[in-house]
This record gives structure tokens, C-alpha cells and sequence, in this order.
């Protein structure tokens, strides 16, 4: 038998897939065997069930966030349990992985259809935008994988297994584990052609323009440890929108509603949500204990993102999906706190404090927020990080920082309390790499990741 990728055996069945019209005034017409107009290719991308609503997941549901009652544990399936404690080798079809690589599967088909279509002068913009949002999904996808099935990347990391780089939709094509750093270029080679050929408005959020690219060019140097590059693409974002959300005002946030935020909201630039977890229900998710006290009680996010229950446990009810699902896209809450924490790192302290201070204006009661003043680099960059964790919770952001943090020798330390007995994740552990679903491994052919 051939070692045909499992990616590419799910590519089989996008064809009968329904599409998701929810947010788009569009439908993507799967009766179309062979595409073969741009405007059938944009129908493709246009699937946001596919290309935006099923971003990995497992790296969230594997951080320190949240934590689950020994009751909710014992009635998770195994592969909850599993990940819950980070040795999720056994969960196939569908997970994380696979979802992924559906996304990648049509940007490659659009990707590889778009070949076939010439550029005239009266579909250059057209032709651009399709071209380059195929790549944009791509990568974001690659991104996303890479932060979840790999180690951090560093110097002594950046020649050990990646992702796999699918950059055909051929079936045939036999699936290998790239490097991470041959992953890590073929990601911002990509994300910089899209802020070349994205163009800067779009008609619904749902689909990327050019700062949706550089948005995600700034989380990938800042988890490259490449500060300057990050804190030019976070810069580029916040020029074309440094609208924040006011939490004092209710045309804003509603800060006591069971979900506070409006789905697509001003700070929204790009628009994603993580797949669907069990374990990141937010009937099952209780917030760490810790991370919600150090919420000051004139922080209007301590209210807007939390349900407490009756028993003191909390529960995160603040995603900006304006629902239960958890917004992953880029907003610019993020790019400040990017700013911010690059301008720190590369010894501009006070415009890095001038950031983070123009963010907890709009976070806590009126009048109540006294703007940090610190002037040393190690007390701005930890009130920086502190306030990053407050402010993105479950977000698909989490397990990278700990991994990146941790190759700074931050020390970070994840517990599990399950039957009394603690289990503990350490850091730069082969586990921070989750284990690829097996089903994948035997199929693909690949290589599965150190215990």
C-alpha cells in the first residue's frame, strides 16, 4: 500500500461537504467538481465552516488555563483524558491535525487551480486576492500546527521535526515532516507575498486582507523570539486600526450578558475560531484559580469574562465570538500587547508602558486605573506578560507563549491534579510537541513525536 497522506485522503470528501453561509453572503458550490472561474475559487475560500471555524484547538486545551474536576475527567473519553494530560496519541479522525490539513487541502486546490486562469488586466486585483487569501489560510493553518506538534523554535530546536508543508492538492504526493525552521521560512515567505497581494479592505472580516498578514507575521516573529520583526508587523496593524472596545461602555461590551462581546466587533481584524474541544467547554473549563485572582476588582474584564458559580469555581464566558465558541483570529487587543512587549524587549521601556496603559484605560471602571510606571526591562516585561495572559484567554496563544517563555528559561510549570495523583508538564519537555493522532502516523507514513 502506498503511504498516501491521510491529509490528502480527507481532501476526498471536501467536495461533499456543506457549506457554512452563517456570516458570508455567499455560497460555495460543491456541485462544482472542477472549478474553473475565480469567482468559483473565491466560493472555495468563502467556506468558512472549513477555511475559518476549525483552527487546532489541542494546544489550548493542553495549557495552563483552565482546569477540570475530578468529575468532569472521569466522564471525558479517553482521547479528553489523554489530552487533558498531554499523551493524546490515540485520537483519530477527526481531530485537530485533520481538520487542519482539510483547510490546507483547498488552499492548495485553489491554489493549484488558479495556475490555469490568466491575468489580464481586468482581473489582476481579483486574481491577486484569491491567489493570495489560498496562501494566507495556508499558512495559518501551518502556523497553528507548528505551535501545537512542535517544539518552540529556537537554535538548538530549529533542526528537529516540523509539520508536514503540503503545497500541492495531488493525493499522490507522500507526506515528510519538514524541519522547523524549513517550516517557520515557508510560513513567513507566504505570509509576506499575501501583504503584497491581500488588498487592504474586504468585504466581511471573514476574509483576510493585508493586515490580517501582518498581523500574523507579528504572532510569528514573536514566537520566533524576533522581536524588531514582530514589533514592525504589530506597528503596520495598529496604524490601520488602533480601535479598541471600551469596557465602561455598553454599546461596546455588556459586561454582565452571559456572552459580553458582539461577534465582529472594532478590535476584530481577522476573523477565526478554535475547533470545537471537550475539554474547553465552558461547563467544563474552570478558570485557574490563581489567574482569576489576580484580576483587580476594578478590572471590568474580571466581570465580562468570567461566570462564577455557585461553588467560587469560574468559568470564561468573555470570547469575542459573542458565544460559547472561542475566537482565535487577530485583533488588535493582541498587536498592542505585541507592541508593547517588543518595544520592552528591544529597551524602549516607556513606549512598550505607554502601550500596555493605553489598553487597561479601556479594561478597567473609569478613573480607577493608575498608569504603570516602572523604568526597569525585567519589571515592564513580566507586568507585560502577566497582563497578555489576563487579556487572551483561550485563544489558541497559550501554549506557544509557555513554550517560547520557557526556551527563555522562564520556568513554567503546568499541573494536573487527577485522582490525587499530580502530574506535571516541566519545561522544554518533549510533550510541549503533542503526539500526532496515530490513525495519521500509520496512514502518512510520518515519523510520531519523542515521548
Amino acid at each position: 500500500m502506498k503511504k498516501y497522506s491521510l491529509i490528502a485522503l480527507i481532501g476526498l470528501v471536501v467536495f461533499s461537504l456543506v457549506a457554512c453561509q452563517k456570516y458570508l453572503d455567499v455560497q460555495s458550490n460543491y456541485g462544482l467538481a472542477i472549478p474553473k472561474s475565480l469567482d468559483d475559487l473565491q466560493k472555495l475560500l468563502d467556506d468558512s465552516k472549513i477555511m475559518n471555524l476549525k483552527y487546532p484547538s489541542f494546544g489550548e486545551a493542553s495549557a495552563d488555563t483552565y482546569f477540570l474536576k475530578q468529575s468532569t475527567y472521569d466522564a471525558l473519553i479517553d482521547y479528553g483524558q489523554n489530552t487533558y494530560l498531554w499523551q493524546n496519541y490515540t485520537k483519530n479522525y477527526p481531530n485537530d491535525w485533520a481538520s487542519a490539513y482539510n483547510t490546507v487541502y483547498n488552499s492548495n486546490l485553489v491554489l493549484d487551480r488558479i495556475k490555469k486562469i490568466e491575468k489580464t488586466d481586468g482581473n489582476t486585483a481579483q486574481w491577486n486576492a484569491v491567489y493570495a487569501s489560498a496562501m494566507f489560510y495556508r499558512a495559518s493553518q501551518y502556523l497553528a500546527l507548528i505551535w501545537t506538534y512542535s517544539k518552540a523554535y529556537s537554535e538548538e530546536n530549529k533542526t528537529d521535526m516540523g509539520i508536514v508543508l503540503r503545497n500541492s492538492s495531488d493525493f499522490n504526493a507522500v507526506s515528510h515532516r519538514s524541519s522547523i525552521t524549513e517550516c517557520y521560512d515557508r510560513i513567513i515567505a507566504d505570509f509576506r507575498e499575501c501583504g503584497d497581494l491581500l488588498p487592504e479592505k474586504v468585504s466581511h472580516v471573514m476574509r483576510p486582507n493585508k493586515y490580517a498578514a501582518y498581523g500574523m507575521l507579528a504572532r510569528t516573529y514573536l514566537s520566533m523570539h524576533q522581536y524588531d520583526s514582530a514589533l514592525y508587523y504589530a506597528d503596520l496593524v495598529l496604524k490601520y486600526n488602533p480601535e479598541l472596545l471600551d469596557f465602561n461602555n455598553p454599546m461596546d461590551v455588556k459586561v454582565s450578558a452571559a456572552y459580553p462581546f458582539s461577534m465582529f466587533n472594532k478590535e476584530t481584524i481577522f476573523y477565526t475560531e478554535l475547533l470545537a474541544s471537550s475539554n474547553l467547554d465552558n461547563t467544563r473549563a474552570l478558570t485557574d484559580t490563581l489567574l482569576y485572582r489576580s484580576y483587580h476588582d476594578n478590572d471590568l474584564r474580571k466581570s465580562a469574562y468570567f461566570k462564577v458559580w455557585d461553588d467560587g469555581t469560574t468559568a470564561f464566558k468573555g470570547s469575542y465570538t459573542g458565544s460559547a465558541k472561542y475566537f482565535s483570529g487577530i485583533a488588535s487587543d493582541e498587536l498592542y500587547l505585541i507592541r508593547a512587549e517588543c518595544n520592552v524587549r528591544t529597551g524602549r521601556v516607556e513606549q512598550g508602558l505607554e502601550d500596555l496603559n493605553h489598553l487597561l484605560g479601556y479594561r478597567y471602571k473609569t478613573g480607577t486605573f493608575d498608569d504603570y510606571d516602572v523604568k526597569g526591562q525585567r519589571e515592564a516585561l513580566e507586568l507585560i506578560l502577566n497582563e497578555r495572559r489576563k487579556e487572551l484567554l483561550y485563544r489558541g496563544l497559550r501554549w506557544m507563549d509557555i513554550k517560547r517563555l520557557n526556551v527563555e528559561e522562564q520556568y513554567i510549570v503546568i499541573q494536573r491534579n487527577v485522582n490525587g495523583q499530580l502530574f506535571s508538564l516541566k519545561p522544554n519537555a518533549n510533550a510541549y510537541a503533542l503526539p500526532l493522532p496515530e490513525d495519521i502516523v500509520r496512514l502518512a507514513g510520518i515519523p510520531q513525536n519523542p515521548k
